[in-house]
């Protein structure tokens, strides 16, 4: 498959960041990213971080590549080019949250830690469930500058992005499904794994933010792009991309779809297989 590639059909590279950009240490080999954005750019290509995080804690990972890069962040939620451009930015309904966060006061067991409701300037967490792991709540305070406490969801008075939750990763199904059944269309409830849960506005995942960002540069998904994940939240992009790639470390069920990356994310899988690419 490869070999049947031509650079000038490759006009857009996706990948996700935790376990496929990413080595565990949430590190990535700089020298490697850029001669890569340097190979893609000069065939008038794009590079696209596509991942469940919030804009707020991709940033910073890349300082060294501001303007270089565009942004599919939230699991599709919002959508930024290169230049700062915002093309996307989608939320839930607080009566929707509400009734997420019912879902989760209705399981037999409690999360591993309180959710986070990831707003388009604030992130927030409930004071009632700030205290199930005070751990996480320090380590929130870090990656937000601006978290808030609240008591009620319906304080929040800004688009919520995403709602993230996490449970122990063998009990992580049982909440997905009660929540896909109680908010049906109302919301795309996905999981990168590791037992985390992502809840999205309706018909929002990375296939989706990347179609707007193609849209935007006259690109098509099923001819121009190339996509790296390890994810179920990785699955819709990964079905859209003209040349899809699982990696290695990641889930089952996308290794058994989708050619599998050249090596792990220890060991630069992703930079590794654009080599043979570009």
């Amino acid at each position: 498959m490869i070999g049947a590639l031509s650079m000038s059909e490759i006009k857009m590279i996706a990948s996700d960041l935790d376990s496929t950009f990413f080595n565990d240490q949430k590190h990535y080999h700089k020298t490697h990213f850029a001669d890569v954005l340097d190979k893609i750019t000069l065939q008038g290509g794009y590079f696209v971080v596509a991942t469940g995080r919030d804009v707020d804690s991709v940033d910073p990972f890349f300082k060294s590549f501001a303007g270089r890069y565009d942004l599919v962040a939230d699991n599709g939620a919002v959508v930024r080019t290169a230049d700062g451009e915002i093309l996307q930015m989608v939320g839930l309904d607080v009566v929707d949250v509400t009734d997420i966060m019912a879902v989760v006061n209705e399981m037999p067991f409690k999360p591993l830690h309180g959710a986070v409701f990831t707003g388009a300037e604030t992130a927030f967490m409930l004071q009632s469930q700030a205290r199930l792991n005070l751990l996480h709540k320090a380590r929130m305070k870090k990656v937000h500058d601006n978290l808030q406490f609240i008591d009620f969801v319906d304080q929040i008075h800004e688009p919520i992005l995403k709602v993230t939750v996490t449970y122990e990763t063998e009990k992580t199904q049982e909440f997905i499904d009660l929540a896909r059944v109680r908010l049906g269309s109302r919301a795309h409830v996905t999981t990168s794994g590791y037992g985390s849960v992502d809840i999205v506005a309706p018909n929002i995942n990375k296939a989706n933010g990347l179609q707007v960002l193609a849209s935007h540069y006259g690109l098509k998904l099923n001819e121009n792009l190339v996509a790296f994940g390890d994810g179920l939240n990785d699955a819709e992009m990964l079905n859209a991309a003209a040349y899809p790639f699982a990696m290695i470390n990641g889930d089952e069920s996308l290794k058994a779809l989708y050619p599998a990356a050249v090596d792990d994310n220890n060991h630069d899988g992703v930079l590794k297989t654009v080599d043979t690419l570009l």
